[in-house]
C-alpha cells in the first residue's frame, strides 16, 4: 500500500445509520436524511438536506469527522472514496489546515526528507554550479545572509569553566553541544578537566628536590 494513504489513527468504523435515518451533518450544518451507503473500503452514509432538492453527498460526522481532523487528505480520499474537492470542503468546515493536521504534517516531513536526500545524492556539474551562482546573483539571495556568529555568545563566567568541568557537563549547563564546548576549549588551548586533574595529581605526588 502507498505509504501516503496509510491511516495513522483509528480504527474508523461506519456509524449505525441506515437509509431513511435522520442526522446532523457538519458539512451542511443542518439536519439531513440518509439516502444510501457507499461501498468504499470504509462504507459510509450519503445524505441530503432534509426538505431540500439538492443532490446527496457524504455525511460528515462520527469517525469521518475525526479522520478529517487528523489524517492526511490523501488517506481520507482513499479510504472513504472521496474527491479532492469534497475533502477540501470538509477540512474548511472543520477548520483543518496543513499546519494543524498530523497526517499532512507527516507527509510534508517525508517529502522534505526525500527532497534533501535527492539533493545530497545529486552530483552537480560545473555548468550547473555556474548557473546556480548566476541565479543567486540575479535574485540577490546574498541579502538574506546573516554574517558572523549566530549562536549564543560565551560569557566570562562560562569561559572560566572551560576545562574545569567535563565538556558534556558544561554543554548541559550552558545549553550548547558537547562538540561546541570542545571546539571553544581547543581554540583557547585549554586542556580537558581530566588532563588538569592528572597534572595536579602529578605535582602532588612528585618528591621534593
Amino acid at each position: 500500500m502507498d505509504d501516503r494513504v496509510q491511516l495513522l489513527f483509528g480504527p474508523y468504523r461506519p456509524p449505525r445509520l441506515r437509509v431513511g435515518d435522520r442526522a446532523t451533518c457538519l458539512l451542511r450544518d443542518c439536519e439531513v436524511i440518509i439516502t444510501s451507503i457507499t461501498d468504499a473500503p470504509i462504507p459510509w452514509p450519503r445524505c441530503r438536506a432534509l426538505g431540500g432538492r439538492g443532490g446527496s453527498g457524504p455525511w460528515l460526522g462520527g469517525d469521518l469527522e475525526e479522520a478529517v481532523r487528523r489524517e492526511s487528505a490523501a488517506a481520507v480520499r482513499f479510504w472513504w472514496r472521496l474527491s479532492a474537492a469534497t475533502v477540501r470542503k470538509m477540512r474548511t468546515a472543520l477548520g483543518v489546515t496543513r499546519t494543524n493536521n498530523e497526517g499532512t504534517q507527516r507527509l510534508v516531513w517525508q517529502a522534505a526528507v526525500r527532497g534533501s536526500e535527492a539533493i545530497k545524492d545529486h552530483e552537480w556539474t560545473e555548468a550547473e554550479r555556474a548557473a546556480r551562482r548566476r541565479l543567486n546573483a540575479e535574485l540577490r539571495l546574498d541579502r538574506n545572509l546573516r554574517l558572523g556568529y549566530h549562536g549564543p555568545h560565551w560569557t566570562k563566567a562560562e569561559l572560566d569553566l572551560l576545562g574545569r568541568l567535563p565538556d558534556e557537563a558544561l554543554a548541559a549547563r550552558t545549553g550548547r553541544t558537547a562538540n561546541g564546548v570542545r571546539v571553544m576549549r581547543t581554540r583557547l588551548g585549554i586542556p580537558t578537566a581530566r588532563d588538569r586533574r592528572r597534572r595536579a595529581a602529578g605535582r602532588v605526588q612528585s618528591p621534593a628536590p
